[in-house]
């Protein structure tokens, strides 16, 4: 019976081990961006401030008109691409969109979300691809992970990427997340007096330490000796 206990206690055993090897994940996007609080996944729009109309665009710390916070799913029809797959076009006004009746001013337009995290000392390594009308910078807990890109010359959407005519995928290695909230913010920068929108996709995953990649093969190599030592044949002495 003891036997069978300890056995059957491997797989838990087993998954602790796993868990304190790989120890968080996240995944986020603009899928079901709707007005309301802010919600893992979901972009919340928050407001603008002027385009400095510069080269490079550099866009303000913060919006200057806070007229969020809302945002809106929109069809991505007429010069944007569809949305990444499993996401949606979200902007800051139900009717805006290639084919809407909003045109927006020329500015800055931010969109945030909150999101937890395990964090701490290990580092994540992933993805965030991004689309955006004109082009879009993202920062993360405030700090820029992908930047602006050039202003094209077709009135609409940058030529450069990030913008509305394809995706910009771009690959984070050794990013550092807080334990607990964390924030994401994409900027939209608006140049061509158009409709403005944004689309992304995020995935992180916790990098294991190597303490812990230690743990987890002793761990394995301990189960092991357990299971040999439990099938070892015994041995019965025979008196003649």
């Amino acid at each position: 019976m003891k036997t069978i206990l300890k056995i059957s206690a491997m797989p838990v055993m087993l998954c602790a081990l796993a868990s304190a090897a790989y120890a968080d994940s996240v995944t986020l996007n603009s899928a079901g961006s709707t007005a309301g609080p802010y919600t893992n996944g979901t972009l919340q729009y928050t407001g603008t401030s002027p385009l400095n109309g510069g080269s490079p665009l550099v866009a303000a710390t913060g919006p200057t008109v806070a007229d969020g916070p809302g945002s809106y799913d929109v069809a991505a029809n007429g010069v944007w691409v569809n949305a990444i797959a499993g996401t949606s076009w979200v902007s800051n006004s139900p009717e805006a969109g290639p084919d809407g009746s909003v045109t927006d001013p020329n500015g800055f337009y931010y969109y945030s979300t909150t999101f937890t995290a395990v964090g701490g000392a290990s580092a994540y390594d992933g993805s965030i691809s991004i689309m955006a009308d004109d082009t879009a910078e993202v920062l993360l807990n405030g700090s820029v992970i992908v930047p602006f890109g050039l202003i094209g010359g077709d009135g609409h959407c940058s030529n450069n990427m990030p913008n509305c005519n394809g995706v910009d995928t771009v690959w984070l290695n050794g990013t550092t997340l807080l334990a607990g909230s964390n924030s994401l913010t994409v900027i939209d920068a608006q140049t061509g007096s158009g409709p403005a929108g944004v689309d992304f996709s995020a995935n992180l995953t916790q990098t294991p330490e190597p303490s812990s990649l230690l743990l987890l093969g002793t761990g394995l190599l301990g189960l092991a000796l357990l299971v040999f030592r439990k099938a070892k044949p015994s041995v019965v002495a025979l008196n003649c």
